[in-house]
């Protein structure tokens, strides 16, 4: 367990950028740092945080914490489907099989905030496939949540809003 002792200890002491000195491409997104290699990439999740595709800082544990998370639900699904995961050699690293990219990120909203509301506030009624009612309030809590299908861009793009059926 984590304590919040051992996080304010680590506050000066996070992972915020790698260099494995391995012969390879090197990728750097907003979160992890790929060593891609023939068949396989090294995954190394770094504590940085990110927020409306910029960079904030960094937290002690987070890499860690993200790694894990998706560790256990590989290894939960493995049965249902294939997944990329070799092995985890490090509570910060992935070693997974090269695949190819299927760059489609989903939000699942339960409030109308963010860039929803902000293309909301300039007028637009017909977003991500849906057709949202005036008088909507910043912030304000859906009726249900809504999932907002979105584009993966490189790091330092804007991810674009798409529809469900595109």
């Amino acid at each position: 367990m984590i304590t919040d002792e051992a996080i304010k200890k680590q506050l000066s002491n996070t992972l915020e950028t790698t260099d494995l000195g391995l012969k390879s491409d090197f990728y750097k997104g907003k979160v992890r740092d790929s060593y891609i290699q023939k068949d396989r990439i090294v995954m190394v999740t770094t504590d940085r945080i990110s927020a409306f595709d910029h960079v904030l800082g960094t937290i002690p544990f987070k890499g860690q914490v993200l790694n894990q998370i998706s560790n256990f639900w590989f290894s939960q699904t493995r049965d249902i489907i294939m997944n990329h995961l070799i092995k985890s050699p490090d509570p910060n690293v992935m070693i997974v099989k090269k695949c190819s990219k299927f760059p489609i990120e989903m939000v699942v909203r339960g409030y109308i905030t963010g860039s929803l509301w902000r293309s909301y506030d300039k007028g637009e009624r017909m977003l991500y496939g849906m057709k949202f009612n005036n008088h909507i309030k910043k912030n304000q809590k859906f009726g249900m949540p809504i999932v907002t299908p979105s584009t993966k861009e490189e790091y330092g793009l804007h991810d674009m809003p798409i529809t469900k059926d595109e």
